[in-house]
């Protein structure tokens, strides 16, 4: 049941920074309104944010209405900024498809935790769902190659969202160990989980980002590749989430034997990383990437070996797939720019 909060509040949230993003990027951040749009949006989610912890609780009525007050009130407001037709018919969908979920958030407030989890659950559905389908309606949709989305810009802003989250993976790793110094094992556990966050950053950054941008530059419809660049993120954050919750729980205790959930939490996260990665791949730079799914593959291994070790050693397991993938990374990229792919001839690599 945790599990299922924690994913509709990270879907909300998510939500809210993605659509504010994409505003901001549309529109020319100099105009007084838009800062004004941007500072309000601001100080509502700062409300919206502060109320995430009783959000399955007392305070379940401010953090929806944070919520709704942003999504609809900005969708109302970017109809009004003289918008070019096809972006401004889609932002008219966009509202409806706010429409058909704000009854769930609603109604979710006058019940408790498990019924508001079924009705917020529904509400988030559709809110993702719009997201995966372009908000596309009956007759109804979006022409990529006309929406005039600068795909560097946005490309960077996600960079910039998930190096964000993974400090945030840091730093609660380094709570956990400020908590618990009195075990010598904490330091070890801590470093195998800066490795761990390292390899991630190098998976992510490393030469991905630049490949993406050189295939953008070759396509007309960058449209498309921004939404599915959203919904993998969404994925990569779910993964960040459970690597962070995992580190804690072993730094917590490093000697015991992990439970079943604690196994999850090590191994899942990466494996969700990896395979959200491995797809935004295939999809956008349209080649298969064998190391995600070497990686998964031992991950799966590991983690049933884990449950015999103590946990400290468990969470080095789940780490060396990472390494192992981030060094193949390295290893391929400099192939890539060693041969010329188009004529087989070496040359200088940049």
């Amino acid at each position: 049941m945790g599990a299922g909060e924690t994913f509709v509040l990270l879907l909300a949230v998510y939500k809210v920074w993605v659509y504010t993003t994409w505003a901001a990027t549309l529109l020319d951040t100099s105009r007084l309104e838009v800062q004004w749009m941007v500072l309000l949006v601001m100080l509502v989610t700062l409300f919206m944010n502060a109320s995430i912890g009783s959000a399955f609780g007392a305070f379940g009525w401010l953090f929806a209405g944070s919520y709704l007050l942003v999504q609809l009130g900005r969708g109302a407001w970017m109809l009004t900024v003289g918008l070019d037709r096809t972006t401004h018919n889609h932002f008219v969908r966009t509202l409806i498809w706010g429409c058909m979920s704000a009854p769930f958030w609603i109604a979710g407030v006058f019940f408790g935790a498990g019924p508001r989890l079924m009705l917020w659950g529904v509400a988030a559905a559709i809110d993702l769902g719009g997201h995966m389908l372009a908000h596309r309606l009956p007759g109804r949709k979006t022409e990529g190659s006309r929406v005039p989305l600068p795909g560097e810009r946005i490309f960077e802003r996600f960079g910039l969202f998930y190096l964000i989250a993974l400090g945030e993976t840091i730093f609660s790793t380094g709570l956990a160990i400020a908590g618990n110094l009195e075990d010598p094992l904490i330091l070890l556990t801590g470093t195998v989980s800066l490795a761990g966050s390292v390899a991630i950053w190098w998976c992510y950054f490393h030469g991905l980002e630049e490949e993406v941008l050189e295939k953008l530059a070759s396509v007309d419809d960058q449209f498309r590749p921004g939404i599915l660049a959203g919904n993998t993120l969404v994925v990569l954050l779910a993964g960040l989430i459970l690597v962070a919750v995992g580190d804690q729980l072993v730094i917590t205790d490093p000697t015991a034997r992990p439970d079943l959930a604690t196994v999850l939490f090590l191994f899942g996260g990466p494996a969700l990383f990896l395979a959200g990665r491995g797809f935004f791949i295939r999809r956008v730079l349209g080649h298969r990437q064998p190391s995600d799914l070497a990686g998964i593959g031992a991950l799966a291994v590991l983690a049933n070996l884990s449950i015999l070790l103590p946990a400290f050693v468990a969470a080095m397991g789940a780490v060396l797939p990472l390494i192992g993938v981030a060094f193949s990374d390295a290893v391929n990229r400099r192939r890539r720019h060693i041969w010329s792919p188009s004529t087989g001839q070496g040359r200088t690599p940049r």
